[in-house]
C-alpha cells in the first residue's frame, strides 16, 4: 500500500492544486522591463530585513545587470549593503524632510520602478512624490491611492511565514520568485578582533523591539554555565547599541564562570557578522541576530515569548525553535504590562540546553524522505503538475495513498498506525530512514505531531483548514518548523536543504 519512490522516479507527477492559483502564477512582461535603475524600500528592523533577502536575490538572479539600489534607515542599511546585490545604499532618517529628500532624489534618479517592503503610509506617500513610473507595496494603511500596483495578501499569505510576503510583492512584478533560505556572506574578521579557541556559543540576550521580548538574563548565563561546563571555549555577547544594557546584565551573572567576551554595541554590523560566522551556536531571543545567525548557517535556539514565531521563525539550515504557551500571547506590547512575562516563565533554562546540546553535535548527510497527504484543497498525483523529477535522485517520496477516492481512508490508516512508538520507530528502522532527514507536509495537526515525535521538520500549508487551528497551534506550542502558502512553496523550502 504504501510507496517509497527512490532512485527510479515514475513518470508520475505530484500532489498539485486542483486550481493553480495565486502562489504559482504564470508571469507576463515584467512591469519594469527597462534597462533603468530598480529602487527598493528596505525595511527598518534587522530580523525583517534578513527575512526579505530571498526576494531581493529573486530579483537580481532574474536580473543581474540590472542596477538596484536601496533605500533604508541607518539600522538596517549596512546590513543591505552587506547583500553586494545593490549598486548604492541610500540612508534616510524618520523626519518628515528627510523623507520628502530622499523621494526627490529618487525622482532625479528616474528609476523603472519602486518596490516598496514596509506596510507604512508614509513610505507609500513618498513613493507617490518620488514619480516612480511603477510603484509596488502592500495595499495596507490606505496607501492603495500612492502605489500603482497595491498587493493585497490572500489568507494563505497572511497567515504563512513573513517571508512570502516579499516574494509575493517581486512576483506582482512579473519576476519569478522562488524561496530560497536567507544567506549572507561574512567577510574576513578584523585584526582588532580576535576570539578565544574552543567552542565559541554566542548569545543574543537584547531585542532592540522592547524588553517584552528578552528572557532573562540569568537564565542566558546559566545555559551558557551548562553548554560549556568541562568544555574548552567561550561565551561571545552579541548586540547593538540599544542591547549594551542587556549584555552587560549577562556578563555580570556569567563573573567567575567560563570566558566572557562582551561585543554588545563594539561592532559595526560587518565586524558583528565576521564574529558570528566564527560562533558554533546561537541562542537568542526573537531579534535581528536569531535571523542573522541562520542567514549565516550558524545553528540557532529561537526563543520566543510574546511573538508569533509561525510568523517569524528562523529560516536557518538547523534550528529549534522553543515557545511556551500564555493566555496573553502572542502580543505586541514593547514592554510586558503585567508583573510577571506569562510567555517566558517556564521556558527553563535546562530545556534550552538540551536542544542546543542537539545542535552542537554533527550531523550527518542522509537522503531526503519526504512523506505528504492531501491536504483539503489538493488532488493526488494525476496528468498535470509538477513531477517527482523536481527532487533529485538522492531523495525519496513516501506517499500515503494514491487515489483521491482511497486517500483519506488510507492516511487515516497510515497516520494512525504510527501514533505509538514501537510502530513509527519500526517503520524508520524498517526502510533506513534518517529520522533528522525526513520532511512532513500537510495542513493538518496530526503532521506536526508526528514530526515533533518522530525528528524531522514539518511544513504547514495554510490552506483555510489550516488557518482554523493556527490559534490552538499557538495556545499549546505545538509548532511547524515552516508555514507555507502553497505547495510549490513548500518543494522549494524542501529543496532549500
Amino acid at each position: 500500500m504504501k510507496k517509497i519512490f527512490r532512485n527510479n522516479i515514475p513518470k508520475q507527477t505530484l500532489v498539485w492544486e486542483k486550481n493553480k492559483n495565486e502562489h504559482d502564477k504564470q508571469f507576463k512582461k515584467p512591469l519594469v522591463d527597462g534597462n533603468g535603475p530598480l529602487v527598493i524600500r528596505g525595511l527598518n528592523w534587522i530580523g525583517d530585513a534578513v527575512m526579505s533577502f530571498p526576494a531581493i536575490r529573486a530579483i537580481k538572479k532574474h536580473r543581474p545587470s540590472r542596477k538596484l539600489i536601496c533605500v533604508a534607515r541607518a539600522s538596517t542599511a549596512a546590513l543591505y549593503d552587506c547583500l553586494d546585490v545593490f549598486s548604492e545604499v541610500w540612508v534616510e532618517d524618520r523626519s518628515f524632510f528627510s523623507r520628502l529628500k530622499m523621494a526627490r532624489k529618487i525622482r532625479e534618479l528616474s528609476p523603472d520602478g519602486l518596490l516598496i517592503f514596509p506596510n507604512s503610509f508614509s513610505t507609500g506617500l513618498m513613493a507617490k512624490i518620488s514619480g516612480a513610473p511603477e510603484r509596488v507595496g502592500s495595499d495596507k494603511n490606505l496607501r492603495s491611492i500612492f502605489l500603482t500596483k497595491a498587493v493585497k495578501f490572500p489568507p494563505r499569505e497572511e497567515t504563512a511565514h513573513e517571508c512570502f510576503k516579499f516574494l509575493r510583492l517581486v512576483q506582482e512584478m512579473e519576476f519569478p520568485a522562488p524561496f530560497t533560505r536567507p544567506t549572507i556572506a561574512a567577510r574576513e574578521l578584523p585584526e582588532k578582533l580576535t576570539l578565544p579557541e574552543g567552542l565559541r556559543l554566542a548569545l543574543a540576550p537584547g531585542a532592540a523591539f522592547g524588553g517584552a521580548k528578552r528572557w532573562p538574563a540569568e537564565n542566558f548565563a546559566q545555559v551558557a554555565r551548562d553548554l560549556l561546563m568541562g568544555r574548552e571555549g567561550a561565551v561571545v555577547i552579541l548586540g547593538g547599541p540599544s542591547e549594551i544594557a542587556a549584555a552587560s546584565e549577562v556578563e555580570a551573572k556569567l563573573s567567575g564562570g567560563p570566558k566572557v567576551l562582551n561585543l554588545a554595541g563594539k561592532t559595526t554590523i560587518q565586524e558583528l557578522i565576521a564574529v558570528m560566522a566564527k560562533c558554533h551556536l546561537t541562542i537568542s531571543n526573537d531579534s535581528g541576530l536569531m535571523h542573522l545567525s541562520g542567514a549565516l548557517d550558524v545553528p540557532v535556539v529561537g526563543l520566543f515569548g510574546p511573538t508569533n514565531p509561525i510568523k517569524t521563525a528562523p529560516l536557518a539550515m538547523r534550528q529549534a525553535v522553543l515557545r511556551h504557551p500564555a493566555p496573553c500571547s502572542p502580543c505586541r506590547h514593547r514592554e510586558c504590562p503585567k508583573p510577571t512575562k506569562f510567555c517566558f516563565e517556564r521556558l527553563e533554562p535546562d530545556e534550552v540546553v538540551k536542544v542546543a546540546t542537539k545542535l552542537l553535535k554533527p550531523t550527518r548527510k542522509s537522503q531526503k524522505t519526504v512523506i505528504w497527504s492531501p491536504t483539503e484543497d489538493q488532488i493526488w498525483p494525476s496528468k498535470t503538475g509538477l513531477e517527482l523529477a523536481f527532487f533529485s535522485s538522492a531523495t525519496q517520496i513516501i506517499q500515503a495513498g494514491g487515489t483521491t477516492a482511497s486517500a483519506p481512508n488510507f492516511v487515516n490508516v497510515f497516520w494512525d498506525a504510527l501514533e505509538t512508538r514501537n510502530d513509527w520507530f519500526g517503520f524508520v528502522h524498517d526502510h533506513n530512514l534518517d529520522p533528522q532527514s525526513l520532511f512532513w507536509v500537510g495542513d493538518n495537526e496530526r503532521f506536526i505531531n508526528l514530526a515533533n515525535k518522530i525528528g524531522g521538520r514539518s511544513a504547514l500549508i495554510t490552506t483555510p483548514r489550516a488557518q482554523k487551528i493556527i490559534p490552538d497551534l499557538l495556545a499549546k506550542s505545538n509548532l511547524p518548523t515552516i508555514a507555507v502558502p502553497s505547495w510549490t512553496r513548500a518543494l522549494e523550502w524542501i529543496t532549500s536543504f
